[in-house]
């Protein structure tokens, strides 16, 4: 994983300490550019230049409660740190209150930098892998008929697909969300949906990694994992042989 930082600071003073930091690679980040100010024109492209941003209190330029407010008002879900040259108890709670991953005060220390990164990291993966999930998901239910006498049906299958992200699963857990023996539920399934269920979780599975792949942010081992493999050879020889194409073909 690869994430991208984009240091918000008034002035450049620290840009070539930050990027010279082997703490940022060590943590699966890379500082991609530094901006004087969150312009507009900024804003609404923030998710596909980069994925946090790394904002600088100067003593006399607090921007960071400043910038967090108005990505708020923006409804933008932009994760942030906040490094300080001033120790302000008032400002600190105002950016956690905004939505900030964390707080350091200069002189930073590459340590105390490291178990932020790695906070941010964990989180920054959560929302990208939540969010290609839900994806993969709508798109997979799109080709359903969840309509009429299938309505509870497909509304239970909602209920188990949001309780199993995150690792894969099986027909006999699924059979057993629905409170039926394997069998019986493979036949329901099949008769009401018109496809099996292992082929229509798999579907799933194989759309999530290619949504996830094609976010430039994992690598076909990392997607592997993700999805419960053994490896990542299998993996690829599984998606193969449902998708026809090769997971490195998604990724960016």
């Amino acid at each position: 994983m690869v994430f991208k930082i984009m240091l918000l600071d008034k002035t450049s003073a620290e840009l070539k300490r930050y990027r010279s930091m082997s703490v940022f690679g060590e943590c699966g980040f890379e500082i991609v550019g530094h901006v004087f100010d969150l312009t507009d024109s900024l804003v609404p492209t923030a998710k596909s230049k980069f994925d946090m941003l790394l904002i600088v209190n100067r003593e006399n330029s607090m921007i960071a409660a400043d910038t967090l407010l108005s990505l708020r008002r923006k409804r933008l879900d932009v994760p942030a740190i906040v490094i300080s040259f001033s120790e302000s108890a008032r400002d600190m709670r105002d950016c956690f209150l905004l939505g900030a991953l964390d707080y350091i005060v200069e002189p930073v220390g590459e340590e105390d930098l490291a178990a932020s990164l790695e906070r941010a990291s964990k989180t920054i993966s959560e929302s990208i892998t939540d969010r290609e999930y839900s994806r993969a998901v709508d798109a997979a239910l799109s080709v359903l008929d969840v309509s009429g006498e299938n309505t509870a049906l497909g509304e239970k299958l909602i209920e188990f697909l949001m309780k199993v992200k995150g690792r894969a699963s099986t027909v006999e857990e699924a059979a057993d969300f629905f409170g039926f023996n394997p069998d019986y539920f493979r036949r329901v399934f099949k008769k009401r949906f018109g496809v099996s269920f292992s082929d229509f979780y798999k579907m799933l599975m194989m759309d999530y990694a290619k949504l996830l792949l094609s976010s430039g942010h994992y690598k076909v081992g990392e997607v592997s994992e993700l999805l419960g493999f053994s490896s990542s050879d299998y993996f690829t020889r599984v998606f193969k042989k449902i998708t026809g194409h090769l997971p490195s073909e998604y990724r960016k």
